[in-house]
């Protein structure tokens, strides 16, 4: 309520102890949280009270549950707007108790509500400024909604896409961002089309939709993902494929491979960029461009050159380079660098592989970060004869190295917090600070992060300032949801859950989290029954829990085997009565499906492994994370491998060009899983747009 008039407010208090001049005033200010002061007003002397009132600084999103359990007395004067975080907020009015509103940006619906319901009166001093009342964001047009959107191609913002309500003749199409707007009615349906009118897809609208991302594939067909844990494996079969260190097994290379042979290159072309144009998915070369400025990653990647290597029979060649930073004064449109691939004569190549992610290019190090495509000519001998096989763990590439790779520096901010002596300075260094960025997303980022291990409740009060900003906007209640999980705040985090299951109720995180909440709030039984419904398909339109099914089922487990004879087990499935043990388990979860970033996992012999989520690495993940509503993955490590594990997270981008809020991730580190001796550790970590890597933890297996 920083926008409150406290001058109209005080005149209200001021007639008040004019009229009853001896009173015992109990004061109740709320936010996340709720503190109790008591005041005594003899003969209309109320300065003690209005001194405290003046020192508070309002901070913090407002939640009115348990307020009406801490009221003593039967008069009661609310002054609040009526915004807050809740599912359904209503303030507990109780019959003649009065409801005074003072800021002009107030949720009237809140308010009105409120009194009518609970049969109090309503003093709207906002009111006087209608133009600038927020209505609730729940209220819908009769005249339609507004959906906005954004058309993804290989899992690429894409330009260009028509767009028109079915029935109607109206046309839109996407900008050079993939992004649309269109007016419909819930019940209409959206149809996507190609510039040739050939109808991709067609998309229904919902009551729940105001977004939409729509993704379609190119006419591309790539091989499955398949992704290597550090855990026991059995091969399933021999298939071969090209990497960057020879022949290995299909299924145990751990990254995307695709590749095509010499029947699928065109004689007609003399040019072999030509050849390979449009024979991957997510691999860019325009026509007019050499074949060394090809590209698996969008433009706006903060890696620097965009643009990958080629290696032919096993060389390396020289790289282009989209960076400013080097000229080519033969080339006008051009301002970075272009390698000249012009000799490669399509007739004698066998076989062309891309290989995409960091994962699949540690062979290559930084050169490979826009991807590797891998040329085999038709008199290159690959593989045979009396070449002598390389052993794959002996390649010193990916040697970790602490110091080039951890680039976590803190920020102005974070660093004025740390220079004050005491918190109740750092927290008056903040509220300064707070002054001249209000709007600044990374602002109450670094002083939660400052605060969070220091003094809780004050580290919820900042975050929840997010909710303040943006109170209808999932990726902020989301951050928030996290940070307040992370804090053990969990009934705070249960009111934000509910809210974005309200938004989206056909989400699976939503679900998944509310039964993890029950769980830490020691409601097993509850936690028990939701996460057996999610796996039986007892939820919203019988949902599928495909994505997150390992996870239920291990917490199901782990539940069973630690509280069984406190549980009611009645249909839950037999299968969960096994326990399953493991020296780690790591579960993670990020604010947004749209950020591009690897987990690290360093091993005992200093190796490192990458698991990468990033639109390069493949087109499902991303594309299932977002229509299926979940953002979230979990690891696991045994004692193959005894010694110390680190993991690190790194920042890669964004799919969303225009979206400038940090990416956030919260890890829940289990130790000794299905162990009497199990333990948890929570961890939260944010990026703030910056390609840096931070370090997540150390584990002793």
């Amino acid at each position: 309520m920083n926008e409150r008039d406290l001058d109209k407010e005080f005149e209200i208090l001021e007639s008040i102890f004019r009229r009853t001049p001896n009173l015992t005033v109990q004061l109740l200010l709320f936010n996340i949280e709720i503190t109790e002061n008591e005041f005594i007003v003899t003969n209309s002397d109320w300065q003690n009270l209005k001194q405290k009132i003046l020192r508070v600084k309002p901070d913090g999103a407002t939640i009115y549950k348990g307020l009406e359990a801490r009221i003593k007395n039967t008069t009661v004067y609310f002054f609040t707007d009526g915004n807050s975080v809740e599912q359904s907020p209503l303030i507990p009015i109780k019959k003649g108790n009065l409801l005074i509103n003072s800021v002009p940006n107030r949720n009237e619906k809140v308010l009105t509500n409120s009194v009518l319901i609970g049969k109090g009166r309503l003093v709207d001093l906002g009111a006087i400024l209608p133009e600038r009342i927020r209505r609730e964001g729940g209220e819908k047009s009769t005249s339609g909604k507004e959906i906005k959107g954004t058309v993804y191609v290989d899992n690429i913002p894409f330009s260009g896409v028509r767009i028109k309500i079915k029935g109607s003749e109206e046309t839109f199409q996407t900008d050079d961002d993939g992004r649309f707007k269109i007016m419909a009615y819930p019940g209409d349906s959206i149809l996507i089309s190609s510039r040739i009118e050939k109808t991709m897809k067609i998309a229904p609208i919902n009551y729940f939709n105001s977004h939409m991302d729509i993704f379609l594939n190119s006419n591309v067909t790539s091989l499955d993902e398949v992704i290597v844990t550090e855990k026991r494996v059995d091969l399933a079969s021999n298939r071969m494929v090209d990497t960057a260190i020879g022949l290995q097994s299909k299924e145990s290379v751990g990254y995307a491979v695709q590749s095509i042979g010499d029947e699928e290159i065109s004689s007609i072309h003399t040019d072999i960029s030509q050849s390979i144009q449009g024979k991957f998915s997510n691999v860019h070369i325009k026509s007019d461009r050499e074949l060394t400025q090809f590209s698996t990653r969008p433009n706006n990647t903060l890696l620097g050159n965009k643009y990958g290597l080629v290696v032919i029979d096993g060389i390396p060649i020289e790289t282009s380079d989209s960076s400013s930073g080097r000229s080519n004064p033969s080339d006008e449109t051009f301002k970075g660098y272009k390698a000249d691939a012009s000799f490669i004569d399509p007739e004698n190549i066998a076989k062309v592989t891309v290989l995409k992610g960091l994962a699949a290019t540690n062979r290559y190090g930084a050169l490979g970060n826009g991807g590797v495509l891998l040329i085999t000519t038709k008199n290159a001998i690959y593989g045979k004869g009396n070449i002598k096989k390389e052993n794959r763990a002996l390649i010193k590439n990916n040697v970790y190295d602490s110091k080039l790779m951890l680039t976590d520096d803190k920020s102005s901010y974070t660093k004025a917090l740390e220079g004050t002596k005491t918190l109740k300075e750092a927290y008056d260094k903040y509220l300064i600070l707070r002054n001249y960025n209000e709007s600044d997303t990374t602002f109450y980022l670094d002083a939660f992060s400052f605060f969070k291990d220091k003094d809780k409740v004050r580290a919820a009060q900042i975050i929840s300032n997010l909710c303040e900003m943006e109170p209808f906007s999932e990726s902020y209640l989301k951050i928030v949801e996290m940070a307040l999980h992370y804090l053990d705040m969990e009934e705070v985090a249960e009111t934000l859950n509910y809210r974005l299951k309200e938004l989206n109720p056909f989400d699976l995180q939503p679900l998944f989290t509310e039964a993890k909440l029950k769980l830490v709030q020691g409601k097993k039984q509850e936690a028990l029954t939701m996460f057996s419904n999610l796996e039986n398909g007892e939820t919203y339109n019988n949902l599928d829990i495909k994505p997150i099914q390992k996870s239920i089922e291990r917490e199901l487990k782990n539940l069973i085997f630690r509280d069984k004879l406190n549980l009611d087990v009645a249909g839950v499935k037999q299968k969960n009565f096994t326990n399953i043990r493991m020296n780690a388990r790591i579960m993670a979860e990020w604010s947004d499906s749209k950020f591009e970033f690897l987990i690290q996992f360093v091993n005992p012999q200093n190796r490192y492994f990458n698991w990468e989520h990033a639109s390069a690495t493949g087109d499902e993940r991303i594309q299932g994370e977002m229509e299926s509503g979940y953002s979230m993955e979990e690891f696991e490590i045994y004692d193959d491998l005894k010694g110390e594990w680190t993991i690190n997270v790194r920042y890669l981008g964004n799919l969303d060009s225009d979206n400038t809020l940090p990416l956030v991730l919260l890890f829940t580190v289990y130790e000794n899983f299905g162990y009497p001796s199990q333990t948890e550790e929570k961890i939260i970590l944010y990026f703030n747009g910056e390609t840096t890597t931070k370090k997540v933890t150390s584990l002793k297996i």
